[in-house]
């Protein structure tokens, strides 16, 4: 084979790795916001249906509870990856996030992994069928997103969400 053949191989090689590794690349931070409005609001959907199933007064774990146990779960393990440098105000799309969570970022990670914590424990109480463990750890989980929401979400979300 000859020099010529070998360079073209290995500049053909080049840019096909190349382009692979953009094909791979994470989004632009912009276009993450949109996706992680919809998990989020998946986790407080399901949050929220837990909660309608306890207010009932018959909890139905199985087509309820577990499945909605497990979406928060689910979801918690990468709230964290959720909130990239640049996803904030300055990305110029309409986000509730402030930018504190990125001036703050060892408070706002300790809250997300205490969100994870939580997460966690809400399914093995959901999967124990456990009814007393369910109420305190809904209570617990509200806690932590309530202190996040009240340091890091815009004071917009709830004018913009009123129903």
């Amino acid at each position: 084979m000859s020099a010529s053949c070998i360079r073209r191989t290995i500049t053909a090689a080049l840019m096909v790795s190349s382009m692979t590794t953009l094909a791979f690349a994470d989004p632009p931070p912009a276009a993450q916001i949109k996706p992680r409005q919809d998990k989020l609001r998946d986790m407080g959907g399901a949050l929220k249906a837990i909660t309608d199933e306890i207010k009932k007064g018959r909890i139905d774990w199985d087509n309820a509870v577990i499945p909605n146990a497990q979406t928060v779960k689910d979801r918690s393990v990468y709230i964290l990856n959720w909130f990239p440098k640049g996803s904030g105000p300055e990305a110029h799309v309409k986000t509730y996030a402030l930018p504190v969570i990125w001036q703050k970022q060892d408070d706002f990670t300790k809250l997300g992994k205490q969100l994870q914590a939580d997460a966690a424990k809400l399914q093995q109480v959901a999967n124990a069928k456990d009814e007393a463990g369910l109420k305190a750890q809904v209570q617990a989980i509200g806690k932590t997103c309530k202190a996040c929401h009240d340091t890091y979400r815009s004071p917009d979300y709830e004018k913009d969400n009123e129903e």
